[in-house]
Formats: structure tokens, sequence, C-alpha cells
């Protein structure tokens, strides 16, 4: 009996090893690119880009303990991986470049942040989507515990606080613009051979917005999701009720531990929150309405 177990055991950690990596295209029997928007400024977001605090710096599971984007920026100095233009896939930057269109972008370098030939506007329909602070999938999914003694992770008006630069980061620009909205690029693939719904991660898109509330957002660049995977697996992903949960934040984005919004569906774009939803629902029922056996 007990070897039988040790057999279903391995056969099911096999099944997840591979269920994880997406499948042959031959096996693809439909597939839809969708274009996803995560508020990072939402209760359920914001532990993508929490800080880990001072006294817990003795823990040594992760190496990346400041956040999605910080580790983004930190891979990307250490070269470990390029970043690519928003324009061009084929456009790769470096980190003195990006640290260039940031300080742009940010208005450092005066009038850069008006638009110029080297930004890239997605038709200054993102309004609506910045302005939202998550509606109904706020505090209502975490509940109302811990009270008032959370605001550290809280600033004013009820939403997390941009973070900056702190602790010492070797980062040498404002990232307080580039921590409120990322974008997510993936494939949704229905795998005919496991009869099974699957999200492959493409790339990751980080949005400038304005602090003025005034300018259009802006892409400041984009990583391939591949290249950026092992540093994922080392970032982690703040619990903000047990300090014994903690998960990387390759892991979140597999089990899809966040709130997001569609934008586009196989180049079809969503202009009103009303619509994102619908189509988010749309895809849900499709998922759940295919054949299984």
């Amino acid at each position: 009996m007990k070897r039988f177990l040790l057999t279903l055991a391995i056969l099911a950690q096999t099944a997840a090893l591979f269920a994880q990596y997406p499948p042959r295209r031959d096996d693809h029997f439909w597939r839809k690119q969708v274009i996803n928007r995560i508020d990072l400024t939402e209760k359920a977001n914001f532990p993508l880009i929490q800080r880990e605090g001072l006294f817990y710096t003795d823990h040594s599971q992760f190496t990346e303990k400041e956040g999605l984007i910080m580790a983004l920026f930190n891979g990307l100095k250490q070269g470990k991986f390029l970043a690519y233009h928003p324009d061009s896939l084929n456009r790769p930057l470096s980190y003195d470049q990006i640290k260039t269109r940031a300080m742009e972008l940010s208005g450092e370098n005066t009038g850069a942040a008006g638009g110029g030939d080297e930004t890239f506007d997605e038709g200054g329909g993102g309004d609506e989507f910045t302005d939202f602070d998550g509606g109904d999938t706020g505090g209502d999914d975490f509940g109302d515990f811990g009270g008032d003694e959370g605001g550290d992770d809280l600033g004013d008006g009820g939403k997390p606080a941009a973070s900056g630069n702190k602790n010492g980061s070797s980062i040498d620009f404002d990232t307080a613009p580039f921590e409120n909205v990322i974008e997510f690029i993936e494939d949704r693939i229905f795998d005919k051979t496991r009869s099974d719904m699957v999200y492959d991660i493409q790339y990751i898109r980080i949005e400038w917005i304005d602090p003025g509330e005034t300018l259009p957002e802006k892409s400041l660049c984009v990583f391939k999701y591949s290249d950026i995977m092992e540093t994922l697996a080392n970032t982690q992903w703040k619990n903000r009720f047990n300090d014994a949960e903690y998960r990387s934040l390759k892991e979140v984005f597999e089990l899809r531990m966040f709130n997001a919004w569609v934008l586009e569906v196989s180049s079809d774009r969503v202009n009103t929150l009303q619509e994102a939803d619908f189509r988010r629902q749309q895809l849900v029922e499709f998922e759940h309405n295919l054949w299984s056996y």
C-alpha cells in the first residue's frame, strides 16, 4: 500500500512539473493572446511590490526582498537578462539605457515626458484603468484583519503607499512612478492532449504613471518571462497575514495570486472597465464549457 501511494505521489509531482510547460504547438486546439493589466496599488496586488521589513533580514530563502519591480531592475543591472524596447522586441536595452528612459519619463530631462519618439503610447486609453482602485476585489477578500496596525502597508486614503527606493537599494533612479502598473502578455492555450487550459506568460511590461496624473502613461520596457523566471523564483512575495507562508513571485504568477484586468484579446482592444470584465468572464466561461474526458 505504501509503495502504491508513493507511486501516486511521484506521478502527481511529475504531472504538475510537466503542466508548467506549454504544450507542443501541434497540441494547441485553441489559443488566444491576452494582455492583462495589474494595478499594483490594489490591496490584493500590493504584496507584489512590498518590501521586507528591517527585522527580517535574517531570512535567506530569497535573495530579492524588495518586490517585483526592484527585482527586475536589480537583475538587469547585474546583467542577468536584458530588457527590450516596448516598440520592438528586437531592440534590447541595457540598464543604463533603461535609466536614461526612466529619467526622461520622470521629467528629469526637461520635455522628455511629453512623448517623444523614444516613448510608447498605448493610445491614451489607459486612464480609466489607472483611476480604478480595485472595486469589490479589495478588502472584502482579505477581511479587516489587523485593523489600523497595517499602516506601514497603506498610505493616505487606504491605498498602499508608493515605496520608492529604500533599504540602500543599488538602483540609482526613482522607481516609484514604475511601481503602480504592470502589464503581462500571455497565450491562453487549450491543450487537446491534457484537455486543459494552459496560461503561458510571454512578456511583462513596466508602465510609467505620471505622479501628477496629467500626462498619459507610457511603457518603459518589456522583459521576456522566460529570461526572468529564475529571478522571480528568488524574489519574495510578502504575505501580510502570515510570516510563515511566504512564496516566490514565480509561484504567484503560476498560481495567479493577483487581480488583473483584460486589456486586449487577440489584438481586440478593450475600452472600458465593463467591457474588460465581460471579456474576462467570457474567457472563464469558454474554459469551463470546453469538454473534458
